[in-house]
């Protein structure tokens, strides 16, 4: 995607080669060879032979070059130079896009590799509690907080982790297929990947707002598409203007079978020479289209001018949404570590009394279940602080993390 955009620019490039040209000399070179019988004569009578034939060849050559133009060309290269910008501008608009996409389908990876590890390790240790129980009974040894509904009530929720554990391993598996597809690669395994929050220094919002306003590309390719559109204005109303150009002709033609006419007043198409240079004015007579291409450009320039009177103040918007998801996010993460520690305290208080006989397992699978969503809730607020931090990255055209990429 961001290589198809790339050829935009490409493109432009082109056209700015093609404004370039207008400058230059144009011409062309005619050669025609034909057979044709002998002519023999001169102005004041002449005969045709048709029993004997021969070659008659003729070669021509003209040459324009525009000397004023009244503007026409130097608006047209004006306006692929600012299409150039534009483009550029918003290849980098489509690159941050995918920029995006690819950090979504990163962190939302990292999420799905988590939160199956935090399924596998609840798991363990109900597998483990499930064989302690089992192997009591069987011993009949005392432990008077166990019940034959205990085991049940420890194997049913086993049960419910393994089914979702199922919902996670194929989020993780539709993760990495959609990080190769939008990374372009092929990775057999994102184990080692880090699965913290992103390092970043916190602005304020008009610090933001500042980066913003110097940085996204759609600031920049609106400016740029403006300016390229008045100047087509301006070149095609140009266009009813005359222009003024030097040019020069030559041509010459030759045949073995046709005799050679020694005046200059004589009309010798088979073996004259003719030639000049002159300057000269070229009017274009067509008013009525082109008032109607300057009143498209003219439009066209309008339009984009609409588009900028309400995009700026929509980026303004999604900074200050992105910047307040952060917020929100980064806020939630301190509740999150303080709820995954307290979680964690109360899990392993029940799980010691548990293994001495004084909890019963309808206390420890609360426990278990409140450290468990204290981790998944901590697995799921790392990635949304590193989502909003990408938005936020988005939002202001520059990376404000320090991921390093290119």
């Amino acid at each position: 995607m961001i290589q198809e955009a790339y050829q935009d620019i490409e493109i432009a490039r082109s056209q700015i080669e093609l404004a370039r040209s207008a400058l230059f000399p144009k011409g062309n070179i005619t050669i025609l060879g034909a057979p044709m019988p002998e002519i023999r004569g001169d102005a004041n009578g002449s005969r045709v032979n048709l029993g004997k034939w021969g070659p008659f060849l003729l070669g021509s050559l003209q040459i324009v070059e525009p000397l004023y133009t009244f503007g026409m060309i130097s608006s047209y290269q004006k306006a692929a130079q600012e299409q150039l910008e534009a483009k550029t501008e918003l290849a980098q608009v489509r690159k941050n896009d995918v920029t995006l996409m690819a950090k979504e389908f990163y962190y939302g990876y990292l999420m799905a590799r988590d939160l199956e590890a935090l399924i596998e390790d609840l798991s363990s240790f109900l597998k483990d509690a499930i064989k302690s129980v089992e192997e009591n009974s069987q011993s009949k040894k005392s432990k008077g907080s166990v019940r034959p509904h205990d085991l049940y009530r420890l194997k049913t929720a086993l049960a419910d982790l393994q089914q979702k554990k199922l919902y996670a391993q194929a989020g993780k598996k539709t993760a990495e297929k959609a990080l190769n597809w939008v990374s372009g690669s092929s990775h057999s395994s994102f184990d080692s990947l880090n699965s913290e929050v992103e390092t970043f220094e916190k602005k304020t919002f008009e610090e933001y707002l500042e980066q913003a306003k110097k940085n996204r590309p759609e600031f920049k390719a609106l400016a740029a598409g403006i300016k390229a559109r008045s100047a087509l204005k301006d070149a095609k109303e140009a266009q009813a203007y005359p222009t003024i150009f030097v040019g020069g002709m030559f041509a010459r033609g030759w045949s073995p079978v046709a005799d050679k006419q020694m005046s200059i007043f004589a009309n010798d198409p088979f073996n004259g020479i003719q030639g000049g240079l002159g300057l000269g004015l070229r009017f274009d007579l067509e008013f009525a289209r082109q008032s109607a291409e300057a009143h498209e450009q003219e439009a066209e320039m309008l339009k984009l001018k609409a588009t900028e009177s309400y995009a700026i103040p929509g980026i303004e918007l999604q900074v200050k949404k992105a910047y307040l998801e952060m917020e929100q996010a980064a806020q939630g993460l301190q509740i999150a570590e303080h709820r995954k520690k307290l979680g964690k305290k109360w899990f392993i208080s029940n799980a010691m009394g548990f293994s001495v006989g004084i909890t019963p397992a309808k206390d420890l699978m609360e426990s278990l279940e409140g450290s468990g969503t204290a981790r998944k809730n901590y697995i799921e607020t790392v990635y949304s602080l590193n989502m909003a931090l990408a938005k936020l990255s988005q939002a202001v055209g520059v990376e404000i993390t320090q991921l390093k990429y290119h």
